[in-house]
């Protein structure tokens, strides 16, 4: 399974670190220690749409604050720098996919009822 993980690379600012809370829901000290270990502050399943938002909502707030931060995409076997255009079009795609979907679980239904 594929995940997306985000990596803060700027000083851990009270700014930051609030923002940081209001999306991860994790606690100040461990965000702290999520920062100066490199560990990554989220971590969250390519395909899950409702986790690609609480993420695309957390790269958002950090751009605004002018934070540094990598994206990384892995998966058993590899791990790699995921570029922020890349993980911005990759969500407004995957979004785009399931809204397709439900049209045509629409139609097909409407289909059935006939």
């Amino acid at each position: 399974m594929t995940k997306i993980t985000i990596i803060l690379q700027s000083e851990s600012t009270s700014n930051l670190l609030m923002t940081i809370k209001k999306h991860t829901a994790v606690s100040l000290s461990e965000i702290k220690n999520h920062i100066s270990n490199n560990i990554p502050l989220m971590e969250v399943d390519y395909v899950d749409n409702d986790e690609m938002e609480k993420m695309r909502a957390l790269v958002e707030d950090l751009i605004k604050n002018k934070a540094r931060f990598k994206l990384y995409e892995q998966d058993e076997d590899y791990k790699e720098e995921l570029p922020l255009d890349h993980f911005m079009n990759s969500f407004e795609l995957s979004r785009q996919i399931a809204e397709d979907r439900e049209r045509l679980d629409d139609i097909l239904v409407e289909e059935d009822d006939e």
